[in-house]
């Protein structure tokens, strides 16, 4: 029975990533999955019923599976510059790695069946990253609408003066975010 949820959250990879390129948005979708994965994990930490909580993994899993690489996907879409942004990947993906160290300490053998310690936990934190994911989907459209009222629209520029401005990265005036 461990398979389901990673076939259904390996099609919402797919799925939404596919969604994301085509409207240009991954903010939406990654607040979409981790309200998801908010339902899963409360799921998970409320119940006791195992067809709940099996259901509940499910959500969990479908949430966060496609995060990651809308995440990855969204941080190098929104950093200008090759440097800047192969740090940036790095890091994303380096403090992403430590989320494996953290779940030896919250999921302890002592809450063993229920685990309500680490079900919060990950409850918080996956909804601390849906407020911080809408706060900068906020702050990236306006950012991008200052820019266009500020500069002409990014495909109006020239080649020249895109030359002339490689080295801004995404301070660059035709520089726009993926929100």
């Amino acid at each position: 029975m461990t398979v389901p949820p990673y076939v259904i959250a390996c099609f919402l990879c797919i799925g939404g990533g596919y969604a994301a390129d085509k409207l240009q948005s991954r903010g939406v979708f990654m607040i979409g999955f981790n309200l998801l994965a908010i339902t899963g994990w409360t799921m998970l930490a409320a119940s006791s019923n195992w067809n709940v909580r099996y259901v509940g993994c499910i959500f969990a899993v479908c949430g966060i599976y496609p995060n990651v690489p809308q995440g990855v996907a969204w941080n190098g879409n929104n950093i200008g510059g090759s440097l800047k942004r192969g740090v940036g990947i790095a890091m994303h993906v380096g403090f992403g790695n430590l989320g494996g160290a953290i779940a030896g300490f919250i999921y302890l053998p002592k809450d063993s069946p229920n685990f309500h310690t680490g079900h919060i936990t990950l409850l918080g934190l996956i909804s601390m990253s849906t407020i911080l994911q809408t706060i900068m989907t906020t702050y990236l459209r306006r950012e991008n609408a200052r820019r266009d009222r500020e500069y002409k629209k990014p495909e109006e520029y020239t080649e020249a003066e895109r030359y002339a401005e490689r080295d801004k990265g995404d301070y660059a005036s035709f520089f726009r975010y993926t929100v």
